[in-house]
């Protein structure tokens, strides 16, 4: 979208103490003329409280006059009239749209209003921060072009006028064929201040909330954004989360599991802020675990894996489910153990080459969190008593956590290629390796120094036996 718009940067000194207290709305009237017969008046209010740049911009530009005489010079259907362009004044067709190079720029203030019908944007090149005297108007709503335009402003009266000229006949270029010309004058501005909202979902003091969790409150006509605030303190000394939004709702920020929260909302209406609304409190729930192995849809993992998955915050303990069916029925179920301490638990005696789902848990002494999405693998294909690899056991990983070495001592009879790998928890190689086992030797050494502190993943394979163990890595 093609642009252009003034600034006078002395103003931004200023803005700071404005913001904070709140600052009228500016309106202003915006006669509309086809080959100079009067069409109707367009009025508009624009939005200070977060674009004090583009608000002061079109301010002056309306108090000098220059928006006088300009022309409506693109007009599209279902999407925007666009105008304000100097060179629409007396030059060359060819030239509206393209700006004057005189005029300075203003930087983008994008934030979390919508392009919704009526709303007015600051028109730019490709340059993220080229907009000048260039405006557009929302004919319909334009929903993709939010955070990427300016919307510095909307339209209060006159929307028939905006739809009149959006019809009008127009080339190839989306140009009016009869030129639709503008005079701006100020009306004065709007010092209202929209009312608090009411919250609605979920209910006070609920319990169990999770990360799926859908925050609203009442429709406050007049809002354009509005900011939700999420904390563990009833006196909000201290803001956990705050999430902006230019709707009446918020998907659930990341919250700690386990844990109360008190959340409330405010909104703005471009120029001022509402007090806050009600407060509610809520509990979440456990967090979900995150399945780490088998990796999901992974095959030749042995018939006796070791299941892997990340704590949760809380004093919990886990439930792992292991089946042959998606369905984890009662008939299909080949493990189900409640009260595991530990993130790790070796299930033994699964079927060959069979089909596999897992999932797992958090619970304490009275409630049981969300099973994730279950994984899926495929346990190692065994055709005949040769190929099962009982000679191949790993019985110690040591020290765990390590530093910058890493020992697992190995039985195997036969001597053979050992493939070694470690892995973060979302399966991302960081060090592969192969390694020629004697049986003689009874302990392998896997030089770790130089990762980074975390949890990661040991898997030794052979002949396409997995053996898999979670480690932890410190500092020295």
């Amino acid at each position: 979208m093609r642009k252009r718009i003034i600034v006078v940067l002395l103003f931004v000194l200023a803005v700071s103490k404005i913001v904070a207290q709140g600052i009228d709305k500016p309106q202003y009237r915006i006669a509309a003329y086809r080959a100079g017969i009067f069409i109707g008046n367009i009025d508009i209010e624009l939005f200070p409280f977060f674009t004090p740049l583009a608000t002061h911009n079109f301010d002056s530009l309306a108090l000098a006059l220059a928006y006088d005489s300009t022309a409506f010079h693109r007009i599209v259907p279902g999407f925007v009239i666009q105008g304000g362009d100097p060179n629409s004044i007396n030059g060359p067709i060819s030239t509206w749209g393209n700006g004057n190079p005189n005029q300075p720029n203003v930087n983008a203030e994008f934030s979390v209003a919508r392009h919704v019908r009526g709303r007015i944007g600051a028109a730019r090149d490709s340059l993220i921060n080229s907009a000048n005297s260039q405006f557009y108007i929302c004919v319909a709503n334009a929903l993709f072009l939010d955070g990427t335009y300016t919307v510095f402003g909307q339209t209060i009266a006159g929307l028939s006028v905006v739809d009149t000229i959006v019809r009008s006949p127009r080339d190839a270029n989306d140009v009016p064929l009869q030129k639709i010309t503008m005079f701006v004058t100020p009306l004065g501005s709007n010092p209202s201040v929209p009312p608090a909202c009411n919250l609605t979902a979920p209910a006070d003091q609920s319990v169990g909330i999770t990360k799926n969790q859908i925050f609203t409150w009442s429709l406050v006509t007049d809002a354009v954004i509005n900011t939700a605030e999420f904390s563990t303190d009833s006196t909000f000394a201290v803001i956990n989360n705050l999430v902006t939004t230019g709707i009446n709702q918020v998907a659930s920020p990341a919250l700690l599991s386990l844990t109360k929260y008190y959340w409330r909302v405010k909104s703005n209406n471009g120029g001022h802020e509402s007090l806050y609304s009600n407060v509610y409190s809520f509990n979440t729930a456990f967090g979900v675990p995150i399945l780490v192995y088998p990796i999901n849809y992974s095959v030749n993992v042995d018939t006796s894996p070791t299941f892997i998955w990340n704590s949760v915050i809380g004093n919990v303990s886990y439930n792992l489910i292991v089946a042959s069916s998606p369905t984890f029925s009662t008939q299909t179920t080949v493990f189900n153990q409640s009260g595991l301490i530990d993130t790790t638990q070796q299930v033994n005696g699964l079927l060959p080459n069979t089909l596999y789902y897992w999932k797992v848990a958090a619970k304490d002494s009275v409630n049981i969190g969300l099973f994730p999405t279950r994984n899926s693998f495929t346990t190692m294909k065994v055709t005949s008593v040769e190929e099962v690899p009982s000679d191949f056991k790993i019985s110690n990983v040591y020290p765990n956590p390590a530093t910058s070495e890493l020992f697992f001592d190995i039985f195997m009879q036969s001597s053979g290629i050992l493939d070694i790998s470690v892995t973060d928890l979302l399966g991302k190689v960081l060090k592969h390796e192969n390694k020629f086992y004697n049986p003689l030797l009874k302990t392998i050494k896997l030089d770790i120094n130089g990762f980074a502190p975390g949890n990661y993943i040991l898997n030794v394979t052979k002949n396409e036996t997995v053996k898999s163990f979670k480690i932890e890595i410190v500092n020295k």
